[in-house]
């Protein structure tokens, strides 16, 4: 009678081992994916802030100042060969 209760605690024992091993398996899985998730989000950061400093559109300032020169310069090469 003992030995049939020691056979059974010690099947439940290896059975809990390898329950226990196998969500260990899984803590460790789990910490990786929480690993990947801040990397993609902090890449993800990194790359949202390097869009934000992209350059703007010229502005009409800008505009003027390029059709000024561009006036300037015609009006020069004008009054050199005539």
């Amino acid at each position: 009678m003992y030995r049939d209760d020691a056979a059974a605690r010690s099947q439940r024992a290896n059975a809990l081992i390898d329950e226990i091993a196998d969500l260990e398996r899984q803590k460790l899985a789990q910490a990786a994916a929480d690993q990947r998730l801040e990397a993609a989000r902090l890449e993800l950061s990194a790359l949202q802030t390097h869009a934000a400093a992209a350059p703007r559109p010229p502005t009409l300032t800008m505009h003027l100042l390029v059709f000024g020169a561009s006036a300037a310069a015609a009006f020069v090469a004008y009054n050199l060969a005539f």
